[in-house]
């Protein structure tokens, strides 16, 4: 499993996460979960 907070103004709302096989590829999937989490929280903070 992978998984990584977003926030809204700053205060954490929430966690985006990935279950997976034990094969996968984490390098790859921490990024990408990573980088989801930044774009959701920017997201969220420019809706208000």
């Amino acid at each position: 499993m992978v998984s990584a907070p977003y926030e809204v103004d700053g205060q954490v709302v929430g966690t985006l996460g990935v279950i997976g096989p034990t094969r996968m590829h984490y390098d790859k999937m921490i990024q990408i979960v990573d980088i989801t989490s930044k774009l959701v929280s920017n997201a969220l903070s420019h809706q208000r």
